[in-house]
Parts: C-alpha cells; sequence; structure tokens
C-alpha cells in the first residue's frame, strides 16, 4: 500500500508519517509539507519520500497522487485572523484539486481532517455531534474547512471512498500550538484563568489521533461516506490540565483569573484597535480565544466508537506527562 500525507510539516500530519513509518513496515509512505527544512528532517529521519511543492498547483498534484492508494490529507491554513480568499485557496481549493486528481490517479481512499471548530458559536457546548452546526460560523478558518468537508463527503463513490474526521484540542509530544502558547503566555505573564475554572472539554492525545487515523485509512469500506468526531473517551477540566503541565515545566500554577464578561468585553476592544490600526498578524486577545478558554466544549464519540471502531484508551496524564518531557528536551 502508498500512503500520501498531506501537511506533514505541521504537528499531526508529521506525527502520522513517524506513526506509518515505525508500525507499519508494508506501507510505503509519501508526505508533502510547505516548511523546506521540517520536510527535509522528516524525509531524513524516517526515509519517506518528502514532495516539495505547492497544492494549489494541479499538475504538482496530479504527480504526487500518482499510483496512490490513499490520501490522507492534513494540509490547509490554520488560525483565527486573515482573509477569506486566504484561507479558501488554502483549504478549499486544495481539496478540490487532491479531489480532482484522486480518481485519475489510482487512489482508492481520501480521508480528510476536518475540525470541531465548525460547531463552535462562543458559547457552552456539551456532548456535541456531527450532525450539529451553529447558525453561522464563527470564522473563515472554520467556514473554509466545512466547505471542503461538503466535497469531500460528495466525492465519496464506488470508485473514491472519502470520510472526515474532526480531532478536538490535539494535544501531546510535537504540538507546536496549544499548550506552547500557553507556555509562552504564561512566562510572559500573561495568562488568566477565564471565568471559575469549572468549564470541561474534550482533548484528543496524540496516540487517539493516530488511532482515528488508523480505523480511517486500514477500516472496511463501510467505514467510508461519513464525518466523525475524534476525541478521548473522557472529557477533562480544561484549567487542571493547564495547571497540570506548568509546574512539569518550572512555572507556577495559573492563579491570576478575570470574569468571562469582562475578559470578552476587553477582547472585543483588542480587536476593534487591531483592526482600526491595520496591524498584520492577529492579535493576542480576542473574543474567539476567551470563549474557547471560558466555556465548556466536548464532543460526542460514538459515532465513531461504533461505525469506525475508535476505542480510544484514557491516555490525557500520560500525554501531558510526555509532552511537559519532550517541551523542556525542545527548550531546555
Amino acid at each position: 500500500m502508498k500512503v500520501l500525507v498531506t501537511g506533514a510539516t505541521g504537528f499531526i500530519g508529521e506525527q502520522y508519517v513517524r506513526h506509518l513509518v515505525d508500525t507499519r513496515p508494508d506501507v510505503k509512505v509519501f508526505f508533502c509539507g510547505r516548511n523546506l527544512e521540517r520536510g527535509n528532517s522528516l524525509s531524513a529521519a524516517t526515509g519517506a519520500h518528502y514532495f516539495r511543492g505547492d497544492l494549489q498547483d494541479e499538475p504538482y498534484v496530479k504527480l504526487i497522487c500518482k499510483d496512490m492508494d490513499v490520501i490522507v490529507h492534513c494540509a490547509g491554513k490554520t488560525g483565527l485572523w486573515g482573509d477569506y480568499l486566504d484561507y479558501y485557496q488554502a483549504n478549499v481549493v486544495t481539496t478540490e484539486n487532491l479531489l480532482a486528481a484522486a480518481p485519475h490517479t489510482g487512489v482508492q481512499r481520501f480521508i480528510n481532517l476536518g475540525t470541531p471548530s465548525v460547531y463552535f458559536d462562543y458559547n457552552d457546548h456539551l456532548n456535541v455531534t456531527e450532525d450539529f452546526l451553529p447558525a453561522r460560523f464563527a470564522d473563515h478558518y472554520a467556514r473554509t474547512k466545512y466547505q471542503a468537508e461538503t466535497r469531500v463527503m460528495r466525492a465519496h463513490s464506488e470508485q473514491l471512498k472519502t470520510l472526515s474526521l474532526r480531532p478536538r484540542f490535539v494535544v501531546g509530544p510535537g504540538d507546536q500550538s496549544i499548550f506552547p502558547r500557553l507556555i509562552q503566555s504564561h512566562r510572559r505573564g500573561r495568562l488568566m484563568q477565564i471565568g471559575e475554572g469549572r468549564n470541561i472539554v474534550s482533548m484528543t492525545g496524540i496516540s487517539n489521533m493516530m488511532l482515528g487515523l488508523d480505523c480511517a485509512v486500514f477500516g472496511p469500506d463501510e467505514v467510508c461516506g461519513d464525518v466523525y468526531n475524534l476525541a478521548d473517551p473522557q472529557p477533562v477540566n480544561l484549567w487542571d490540565s493547564i495547571n497540570r503541565i506548568m509546574p512539569l515545566v518550572e512555572l507556577p500554577p495559573v492563579t491570576r483569573k478575570a470574569a468571562y464578561g469582562v475578559a470578552d468585553g476587553v477582547a472585543a476592544v483588542a480587536e476593534f484597535a487591531h483592526r482600526m490600526l491595520r496591524r498584520s498578524g492577529e492579535p493576542e486577545l480576542m473574543r474567539y480565544k476567551v470563549a474557547v478558554m471560558g466555556n465548556s466544549f466536548t464532543l460526542n464519540i460514538e459515532r465513531a466508537k461504533r461505525k469506525l471502531g475508535y476505542d480510544p484508551l484514557p491516555s490525557i496524564d500520560d500525554t501531558l506527562d510526555s509532552f511537559a518531557c519532550w517541551w523542556i528536551q525542545q527548550n531546555g
């Protein structure tokens, strides 16, 4: 079997390339990604072949898809700030190009990495199922990821089997986003608990993320044609998890607090000022971030357990411990 992983210079894609190489000696692994240095390093470490190029380039896409059996599509533009067109090109057009090339190049299965951000509407949500959608999407990222996902679902056929995964808060060694940003913010004295600290969230340990991808790639054809939430078996208290990490990386627990309404109001002013001053990049303080840190948000994973064969382990404590060890090694 030949598997192509897109976006493999990002966290999940890179970990899946390493996972396939380590656990599936019968699989030939290929990957692409925008970060040339990380791509070359991953290729040297694993022996997997690195395709250098742009997924918006149709001839390039046809070339890398040729003779592949499975595409695991992890590439895309993340973030909370920026122009709609940039998100559309990176999330929708790249997916369209891959889907267009797949049936003509031998690809039999297409795994799309979606996002539970499509559910987000600034409110508490518990046990969210795959059928829920808010009245409007919160940002360009969620909107374009949903547009890409609908194209993946429409492409499902006898010739090309497709499915989409929506993992929540993927954490573990190699994470460059969630906990590293929180650690950096706390080091600068800017991290504050939003609200009373009782909000619970779904997280997905990287080992359970690998399990979900394996179920999608190697499962029977019957698992295809659907969308699946992925998460650890039990939600966790967000601020307890944050304060478990901080002492492990030699930082004090987060003790400063801000009322949710106050933080939301200050964030709204910060966003307005950022726009008026036409500053580049996303504001450090945003209403979206306040809502993520102050609200409960958990996923229902029964469909994945029942139909996909997803049986995650309760590994969050081990995941946080191993992340802390990895982070200290990386940062001295």
